[in-house]
This record gives C-alpha cells, structure tokens and sequence, in this order.
C-alpha cells in the first residue's frame, strides 16, 4: 500500500458505518493500521544517497567502492505486483450494477404501493362497507358463487380436493 493510499483513508466516514457491536474490532483495526503508517513514515521513500567519494578516499582497498557502488545501483527490491486492484474495481462496477437494478426496482415497487395507497384511500371506508361493496373492490376474496360453490376454507387446495371428490363420485354412479 502506497503512503498516499494509507494516507487518504477516511477513518470518520468508516467509523459512522461502523455498528455498535464492531466498534471495538474497528479500533484494533485502525491502531493496527495506524501503527503500520508510522513504521512506514519512519523509513525513507527512496535509498538514501551514498557519497561514494568520500568513501574512495577513505578506504584503500582498490575497487572495493567501485564494486560496492555498482551492486549497491543494480539493487532492485521489488515491490509486489498489484493483482488486486482490477479484480476490485470489477466487483465494484457489479455492485454499483446490482445497486442501481435494486433500487430501480424498488422505484417500481414504491409507485405500485403508493397507487395501492391512494386507490385505497379513495375508496369508502371498511367499517362503512357492506359485504357486496368489499367484495366488489376486493374480487380475488369472493369464495364461492353460485355457478361455482366451494367449501371452507377457501384455498386453491381445497378446491382442487373438491374437484377430485366430485370426478370420484361421479366414477362411481
């Protein structure tokens, strides 16, 4: 992690997400992270300059500086390779996605409930209602008719029993 990446954390704007019975896990988090920062900010950004010719004058073994200075530039540590950092920005994309479908259906849903709100509250109130009223403003909670009786309790399953008890009863006659 780069010292601007650990720098620019929002540490406030995490901590209000934070629920109240992860606070203490986001406390050792942030001093963990916080101590790495400080370990990170105690050392140098690049290789600290060599003089290297105060040390040719110094020392007096022929080439010995020579040698020093040429392994000491070809040193390379090498930083580790980001491999995470596309496979996130991908998943965020997919998140942001899925956020948008969700609340593109939750807009739909919103409009549907406040039709049914307002299609409600246009209607008379049921304590003043007679049963022929609900029923007409409310028809899927018409249980039985004339053309079609049916037997408490009024579910798709015992209609479906009705009708196989009347086939088996007319088998039989």
């Amino acid at each position: 992690m780069s010292r601007r990446a650990v720098k620019a954390v929002n540490w406030s704007a995490i901590a209000e997400r934070v629920p109240p019975h992860q606070k203490n896990l986001y406390a050792a988090f942030k001093a963990k992270s916080d101590q790495y920062l400080r370990r990170m900010m105690a050392n140098p950004e690049t290789t600290p300059q060599i003089n290297w010719e105060y040390y040719r004058k110094n020392i007096t073994i022929p080439g010995l500086v020579d040698k020093f200075k040429k392994e000491y530039e070809s040193l390379k540590i090498p930083y580790p390779e980001d491999k995470y950092t596309s496979l996130v920005d991908a998943e965020e994309k997919n998140v942001v996605a899925d956020i948008e479908k969700f609340r593109v259906e939750c807009d739909s849903d919103i409009q549907k409930l406040t039709a049914t709100i307002a299609s409600l509250k246009a209607i008379m109130p049921y304590d003043q209602m007679t049963l022929e009223e609900f029923l007409e403003y409310h028809p899927e909670y018409i249980a039985g008719t004339a053309e079609k009786p049916s037997i408490w309790p009024h579910t798709p399953e015992m209609i479906e029993a009705e009708e196989v008890a009347k086939e088996a009863q007319v088998k039989d006659h």
